[in-house]
């Protein structure tokens, strides 16, 4: 167990040095300034949970003069420890928020509670153990909800298109299983590196996270009180000497990487490193990353598993129920790689067995290609984004 320990604390400390980073070329801070920076029109909203958090939405809202503009919305929503900017880091030739702009379509980025842009609430501060008091299953069961209630609103439009990477997928699992009536809503359900069912998982982190029972108390104890990793001005600044190109130590930053996901030295831009490590990880919960270390002991895709006495006060069981998939009814489309050491091969068709409505799963052709390449690699537009886009002009 203490070896576990000393290895979660150097990997800890080794993110913590990975986050920040000079940017060559340098982008604007922001996904709003980010979006603007390439010429397109950008918006910012804010949508408050029924528990109180509040959220930020970033949108590129369709041209005016696009006489290609479909008006029809296409909703992404980031992975694991990110946020909306990792979407938009490639730029309009690599991006899919750009690509989706270009075609017509009225996109929005979410960020889950938690990360640097959804970090205010009604009554909480960040610095208070209270706020940190979730897991994924609050990203399905309230974020979702009310961000997908706030883009129908705001665009008058009644039904949406779902992109979601990573954890983005699993929100949407969970926020369908609970609110089946949401799914006629859903026009497609793209499922990118979804992360549902972890028992194959090959990422040593959550591997060594499930081989011991950590409370949420032991583990703030080890990890702090309830943020996981997060994004300030201090590791920024520490990174942008230790992950700009032609530094000695850019190599660690790139294998502080693959270590969580998988490696492809192939696919990775390594100049694109500093834009991505001054932004992720984002910010989250320590008791979302026990969730997932959860999924990966139990081989289940199901609720927090409190401990039998807190299970029975909460669900009245002594397990935690499972995620009912049956009641996931919108058409999904899945897209797996072979390197995925979150997302494996074996995980995702177990996964792609339980939904009664897939229509249509990729495995993407490159031997190497990584949970992060779906977001950040060299070939992703060939590779994934491309494959997207004939799913949405299909519908």
């Amino acid at each position: 167990m203490l070896r576990i320990c000393v290895f979660s604390s150097i990997l800890l400390g080794m993110l913590s040095i990975g986050i920040g980073a000079e940017r060559v070329p340098t982008l604007p801070a922001t996904p709003t300034e980010i979006i603007r920076h390439y010429g397109y029109t950008a918006e910012e909203h804010s949508v408050q949970t029924p528990d109180g958090y509040i959220l930020k939405l970033h949108r590129i809202p369709p041209y005016a003069t696009n006489e290609t503009a479909t008006r029809q919305v296409v909703f992404l929503q980031h992975g694991i420890w990110g946020s909306s900017a990792d979407f938009l880091l490639q730029g309009p030739q690599n991006s899919l928020p750009f690509q989706l702009a270009d075609a017509g379509y009225d996109v929005w980025m979410g960020n889950f509670r938690g990360n640097i842009y959804s970090r205010k609430h009604t009554t909480l501060s960040v610095r208070e153990r209270e706020f940190w008091d979730f897991e994924w299953h609050e990203f399905g069961a309230y974020d979702l909800y009310s961000m997908i209630n706030y883009v129908l609103l705001v665009s008058g439009e009644k039904k949406i298109h779902y992109i979601g990477h990573s954890q983005g997928a699993t929100a949407a699992l969970v926020f369908l299983s609970l609110q089946p009536q949401y799914n006629k809503m859903f026009r497609t359900f793209q499922a990118i590196a979804p992360i549902g069912y972890l028992r194959n998982a090959k990422s040593p982190f959550l591997k060594a996270l499930s081989r011991i029972n950590m409370s949420p108390e032991i583990a703030s104890e080890y990890i702090g009180h309830g943020e996981f990793v997060p994004s300030n001005r201090i590791l920024d600044l520490g990174g942008r000497l230790l992950c700009k190109d032609h530094a000695t130590t850019q190599s660690l930053c790139l294998n502080t990487l693959f270590l969580l996901v998988g490696f492809d030295s192939d696919q990775m831009n390594k100049t694109l490193l500093p834009e991505i490590f001054s932004r992720h990880p984002a910010g989250s919960s320590i008791y979302e990353l026990i969730h997932y270390a959860q999924e990966v002991k139990s081989g289940n895709f199901a609720q927090y598993d409190h401990g039998t006495v807190g299970n029975l006060k909460r669900y009245g069981s002594i397990n935690p129920p499972s995620y009912e998939l049956s009641k996931v009814t919108a058409p999904v489309t899945i897209y797996y790689a072979q390197n995925d050491w979150l997302s494996s091969i074996e995980d995702v068709e177990h996964l792609a067995q339980k939904l009664p409505n897939v229509s249509g799963k990729f495995l993407i052709s490159a031997p190497k290609f990584s949970h992060y390449d779906f977001l950040w690699g060299t070939d992703v537009k060939q590779q994934v984004y491309d494959k997207v886009m004939k799913v949405l002009n299909k519908v």
